[in-house]
């Protein structure tokens, strides 16, 4: 990839200056972008009072439909880029004057300590991400034991076959599943004449992180006078 090229290509993972104004507008009106999002928090089927975080809100789409989907829950997102925050901030003015809406600037490790989550979802972050699998871990970490965790992924660069999303898709899955996810469940759909994917993977109601804690601390009460331990 060239200079050029891998400079535009980071405005769309850390969107900044007039640039990243520029990528967060394609963003925001990119039909497939809308439709993806939307197609994302659908398979989550929230409940109404859902508590739902979104990992990188680039202009607020998800948010958008995650706060549709649950008109009486309570809807957090994060994003790296602080442009992007601020323009999702002012989308969803409203929702995060009435407190409904909660928008910071961190990273997708920073989720756990904003609480547990019914639902998490990311739409084209995951190939951002570093280390992907240590990320996937964090983020079940923030979700109340059956919460469920989506990562939808529309492949750019490399081609839009049906195969580099199938590929992406195994991946997604390997990385949930050894992370402790179960089931893990994947999707197809087709946009822009290329292929997204969204795996679907559930924390279970009862987890090793659970039993842990739940489980009290071995106690040995004193020895007394008389008696031999």
């Amino acid at each position: 990839m060239s200079p050029i090229k891998h400079y535009l290509f980071d405005q769309f993972r850390r969107p900044r200056g007039p640039l990243g104004h520029l990528a967060g507008t394609i963003m925001a009106h990119r039909h497939s972008n809308i439709d993806r999002n939307k197609w994302t928090v659908d398979l989550l089927d929230l409940t109404p009072d859902a508590r739902v975080l979104e990992v990188g809100i680039g202009p607020g789409l998800g948010i958008g439909a995650a706060l549709q989907a649950a008109p009486n829950g309570h809807v957090v997102g994060v994003d790296h880029a602080s442009a992007m925050v601020a323009t999702a901030t002012r989308r969803h003015r409203e929702a995060v004057r009435a407190g409904r809406v909660e928008l910071v600037v961190g990273s997708a490790n920073i989720a756990p300590a904003l609480g547990q989550f019914d639902a998490i979802f990311s739409c084209n972050v995951w190939l951002f991400w570093s280390n992907a699998p240590a990320t996937i871990s964090r983020l079940i970490d923030a979700l109340a034991p059956g919460g469920q965790l989506a990562i939808t992924h529309l492949p750019r660069m490399g081609g839009p076959g049906h195969e580099a999303a199938t590929e992406a898709a195994l991946l997604i899955a390997t990385q949930m599943t050894d992370a402790g996810c179960t089931p893990v469940s994947t999707y197809y759909r087709q946009l822009d004449s290329a292929t997204a994917t969204c795996v679907v993977g559930r924390r279970p109601k009862a987890d090793a992180r659970d039993t842990a804690a739940l489980e009290p601390a071995a106690h040995h009460s004193p020895a007394t006078p008389g008696h031999r331990r």
